[in-house]
């Protein structure tokens, strides 16, 4: 179980300590991004000019919401792959993508050195399968060929049926399972699984219990798909504290939930400090900090800190704006 070496117990904290940030990302952060952001893809497009009729190519991909602050960890994360790849828009996205056989090689060998712990991994191995089979694609074979689409198609996405329509009769994949590893987390992969699938938040709303009628509850939360319940719990084991929130009725999402006071400044705060968050992450991150700290000091029963804990709520997540 992770915890401070000392309790934080004042506002100057955030003031004092939250600005250490590294230049180079951390291999286990970038594996806990990946775990929740990131893609392994196969690709398979027509092409007139190839003897199969389509063209097979893999990425890695990995994207963030557009913001100068996102864009700053894609960089480093480019960095970090020797430069490999480029960086580009998709909608409301920057994606950082690699794609060339030599590159690719570079991404397979950091995550074999440094592996992925959802179930991500089963479609990680499938893909390394695949970039073993177009290392030359002057002489893949057909049956090699088959085999990709094969495996394909137990993607989250499957084959087309463009795809379907020329090959028929491809053979049945079976997916093999994913292996569950009981191996503690390390924190730097928490803190990256955290940049992709986290949120601080301020939650302010109206209580006409309250004196001065308005009430505002801290939460840091992780969400994540029913089949990675597993290493939700994990991640609490390693912190320490946290609840998992059930889904409701028809969903498939699991939070973990840390709302307590206490937990927020005695674990999660030193906790990413020690291992920081990036890109716009970091900044909600800081706000929450101001925002736990206000509330700790009974500062939400007077208007001036009331309002600023709406500013803070208001200017944070999903209603952060950037010039």
């Amino acid at each position: 179980m992770w915890t401070a070496a000392t309790m934080v117990n004042n506002e100057n904290y955030f003031n004092k300590k939250n600005t250490k940030l590294e230049n180079n990302l951390h291999p286990w952060f970038i594996t806990g991004y990946s775990d929740g952001e990131s893609s392994f893809s196969i690709r398979v497009r027509y092409s007139s000019l190839s003897k199969f009729g389509f063209n097979i190519s893999l990425v890695y991909s990995i994207g963030a919401q557009i913001n100068p602050e996102n864009y700053k960890l894609l960089e480093l994360l480019k960095n970090y792959f020797n430069n490999y790849g480029s960086i580009s828009k998709c909608g409301n996205m920057y994606v950082y993508e690699v794609s060339t056989i030599k590159e690719l090689n570079i991404i397979r060998n950091h995550f074999h050195n440094f592996p992925l712990q959802t179930t991500k991994m089963v479609y990680f191995q499938l893909w390394c399968q695949v970039l073993d089979l177009i290392k030359n694609k002057k002489d893949l074979t057909m049956e090699n060929f088959l085999k990709i689409l094969s495996i394909k198609s137990v993607f989250p996405k499957g084959l087309s049926n463009k795809i379907k329509n020329c090959y028929p009769n491809i053979d049945h994949f079976s997916k093999p399972e994913f292996e569950l590893d009981f191996n503690s987390l390390d924190p730097h992969w928490i803190s990256g699984f955290v940049q992709a699938d986290g949120t601080f938040g301020l939650n302010y709303t109206k209580d006409p219990r309250r004196i001065l009628g308005y009430a505002c509850q801290p939460q840091f939360r992780i969400s994540q798909h029913k089949r990675d319940y597993f290493v939700l719990t994990k991640i609490i084991k390693e912190l320490g504290c946290g609840n998992i929130v059930k889904p409701s009725i028809n969903r498939d999402v699991y939070n973990i939930s840390v709302s307590n006071s206490k937990d927020l400044i005695k674990i999660i705060i030193p906790f990413f400090d020690n291992y920081p968050l990036y890109g716009a992450k970091l900044l909600d991150f800081k706000h929450f900090c101001k925002g736990v700290y206000i509330i700790k000091n009974k500062g939400n029963l007077n208007f001036d800190s009331l309002n600023e804990l709406k500013s803070l709520a208001y200017n944070m997540n999903t209603y952060r704006k950037f010039m």
